[in-house]
């Protein structure tokens, strides 16, 4: 019988920035763990990772969880399939240690992948590393990365972009996305589904999968003033905040408001809000057993009776009976 010790089919290694986010990392370390032995036995067979960093202090999450380092970097042992930089809040990036650039630098001399996570394309691009790359950021951070590095092209509303040697992800959780689609590749599917089971994922979404809630209202294209018109809409679902004090929380008329709506949405802002409040009613309706009468006042109506009427002229039945009917369907 050989003894001698399995060398894990994906190896990564990964740097990470101060205020780095907390729920990427989780995600990506917990599907290549679940991935890499059988059961929930946790040992570093078919995937292993290490976590390095220029020294072994701790360091701290945007949400003050802190990580202690694997290993001290050493520019003569690169030896992984990828190297992966992680970051978080843009605030941290200028914390980084020169030592993280040097070692990516190192890293792409020597042809291994590079990795950027969440705001860890900055520290990538920073490292002059994604110049003529394509990028995948998050859609907050898409004019202030593009204006910083105009060599390199930001791209939103994709869950990963790989661009040769080069892969980028915007975070939250596309990073389990991400970690399904490299086991994949190098360990194969039965193992990456085997991730995704114990992490009670459904099913793997591809890295141009379209997150719902990016696609509405979420445009990074569009005027900065409709951005925090449709976010100011989503906080105050049950309201009651009138148009024009929304109008003058995101630094324009009410007037001009409306004409940005028009314009892209094509309707104004106030039938807007209240498919928003539809929407977020129909949600609730099937993923919750609360009362209809307390739906219709989380979703800024006057009561049961007026959700009612404005729900049956969208959707073309009542509230109860649309419950009913996609219970009924979810459950078949």
């Amino acid at each position: 019988m050989d003894d001698t010790p399995h060398r894990p089919d994906l190896r990564v290694a990964l740097l990470l920035a101060p205020e780095f986010s907390a729920l990427p990392l989780a995600g990506f370390l917990d599907t290549l763990r679940h991935a890499a032995d059988e059961a929930d036995r946790s040992r570093p067979i078919y995937c292993a990772w290490t976590i390095l960093s220029h020294d072994t202090a701790p360091i701290r999450s945007s949400a003050s969880v802190a990580m202690v380092p694997h290993a001290v970097m050493d520019l003569d042992d690169v030896d992984y399939d990828y190297v992966l930089v992680h970051a978080g809040r843009l605030e941290g990036l200028p914390l980084t240690p020169v030592a993280y650039l040097v070692y990516l630098r190192r890293a792409a001399a020597l042809g291994v992948p590079l990795i950027g996570l969440d705001s860890g394309s900055f520290l990538l691009a920073e490292a002059g590393l994604l110049d003529g790359y394509r990028a995948c950021v998050h859609w907050r951070h898409r004019r202030d990365f593009q204006a910083r590095f105009p060599r390199c092209r930001a791209d939103t509303g994709s869950l990963y972009v790989t661009d040769r040697d080069r892969i980028t992800c915007p975070g939250g959780t596309a990073a389990i996305d991400l970690a399904v689609d490299l086991i994949t590749r190098h360990c194969g599917r039965s193992r990456a589904m085997k991730g995704m089971a114990d992490l009670l994922v459904d099913e793997p979404r591809g890295a141009h999968h379209q997150v719902r809630s990016y696609r509405e209202g979420h445009d990074v294209d569009a005027d900065p003033r409709l951005q925090r018109a449709v976010a100011q809409m989503r906080a105050h679902l049950a309201g009651p905040v009138s148009i024009a004090r929304l109008a003058g929380a995101c630094g324009a008329s009410e007037r001009q408001l409306n004409r940005l709506f028009q314009r892209h949405y094509g309707q104004s802002p106030a039938r807007f809000w209240r498919r928003m409040r539809l929407d977020h009613a129909a949600w609730r309706l099937v993923n919750s057993h609360h009362s209809v009468e307390r739906i219709a006042a989380e979703c800024g109506f006057a009561d049961a009776s007026h959700l009612s009427t404005t729900f049956r002229r969208t959707f073309g039945c009542t509230p109860r009976q649309y419950r009913r009917g996609r219970g009924s369907a979810a459950g078949s």
